[in-house]
């Protein structure tokens, strides 16, 4: 089972490279699912044909589907909505607006999304999932989600115990033998795995979409720091509507050479008219992968790595490309080593051979941030 995914910024088209890699795997005889989770879909509009929010055939080998965020709450959730719903009306306090917003969390529509995927990859049917990503907000939220779902979960369970003191009589008359609230660690377990395979280079190839412009290539890197940060390595870059004639598009693309961290980079040359259609994405595909096999991929050195010295210190290295020193700041507490970079913030559980040690210094040298413990 293998997943791709093209991230970057809205507008830099990554829903036409997702369609034209998916046509490309199909054509190989790969049994393909091309998904959206982009709110603002648009495969209909690329492929030349209808897209549902069920799969679609498309072409041999290959479905496409656009995945409703609203559908899937209404019909994963709603029996936790009506749940808490009845609850609330027995003890007075229900109003159907209200209950659709406590349960509304934040990153939900996001984590249903993870949860699709998970569903299409585990299921069988696919050899390969193609997926066209939210722009950068969303799907860095998407990378966090698993995470951050711990702390919702959390959340969401105090919230109900606290709500049981007084709603159990309610709760026994109406529900004897069901619980819709039990499904929460399903869910947990269900993004977890999907967390594992989107972390696991061997399954997941993470591919950035950006263009020849000197802030689309800004962003995109910072992106690709980003990835890292979440522990999905980033495996090549697609530069689209390539013109080297531009001045400015030359000194993007070579900032972007000198940055790329060893990345392989692909040039996509602009086209005179939008591919689409399939011939048109078959074309396109043909320029994009050649002779290779579009799921063809290069599994990149581990993130993370602990050394330990001859005087008894260890080295911790953590492979960050293009990190912004500026934008970084980092401590050690209670076992995690909490990096915020930017905007983005994870918590990192450390190696147990330093939980008893202080960080003692840090350097960053070509992609690598190495903190030194004793």
């Amino acid at each position: 089972m293998r997943i791709v995914t093209y991230f970057g910024k809205g507008g830099v088209g990554k829903t036409t490279l997702s369609a034209a890699t998916a046509v490309a795997c199909a054509a190989r005889g790969h049994k393909t699912l091309l998904m959206s989770v982009n709110a603002g879909h648009n495969l209909s509009d690329v492929l030349g044909t209808t897209v549902g929010h069920t799969p679609t055939s498309v072409a041999p080998n290959l479905e496409a589907r656009e995945v409703s965020a609203l559908a899937e709450l209404r019909s994963q959730w709603h029996e936790v909505q009506d749940y808490v719903a009845t609850i609330l009306r027995g003890i007075g306090t229900g109003k159907s607006a209200y209950v659709q917003e406590v349960l509304l969390f934040p990153a939900l529509e996001e984590l249903t999304a993870m949860t699709e995927i998970w569903r299409a990859s585990r299921e069988g049917q696919y050899e390969v999932v193609v997926v066209d990503t939210p722009p950068t907000a969303g799907m860095m939220t998407l990378l966090a989600g698993p995470e951050g779902l711990k702390w919702i979960l959390s959340s969401i369970e105090t919230w109900y115990r606290r709500l049981a003191l007084v709603a159990t009589p309610v709760m026994q008359s109406l529900f004897p033998s069901r619980n819709p609230m039990d499904m929460l660690p399903e869910v947990s377990r269900r993004v977890g795995e999907m967390r594992a395979a989107l972390t696991n280079p061997e399954v997941t190839s993470h591919r950035l979409v950006t263009r020849p412009e000197r802030l689309a290539v800004t962003d995109g890197l910072r992106l690709v720091t980003y990835h890292h940060l979440y522990e999905c390595p980033v495996e090549s870059i697609f530069v689209n509507r390539v013109r080297k004639e531009v001045p400015a598009q030359k000194a993007a693309l070579d900032v972007l050479a000198q940055k790329s961290a060893g990345l392989p980079v692909v040039e996509v040359p602009d086209q005179t008219e939008e591919p689409i259609g399939l011939p048109a994405l078959t074309a396109l595909a043909e320029h994009l992968f050649q002779t290779r096999d579009p799921l063809e991929r290069a599994l990149p050195a581990p993130l993370m790595t602990l050394e330990n010295t001859t005087d008894g210190q260890y080295v911790l290295k953590l492979r960050l490309p293009n990190l912004e020193l500026d934008r970084l700041d980092l401590v050690t507490r209670a076992g995690e080593l909490v990096l915020e970079i930017g905007h983005f913030k994870r918590n990192i559980p450390l190696p147990t051979e330093v939980w008893s040690k202080e960080a003692v210094g840090a350097d960053y040298s070509g992609d690598t941030l190495t903190i030194t413990f004793a």
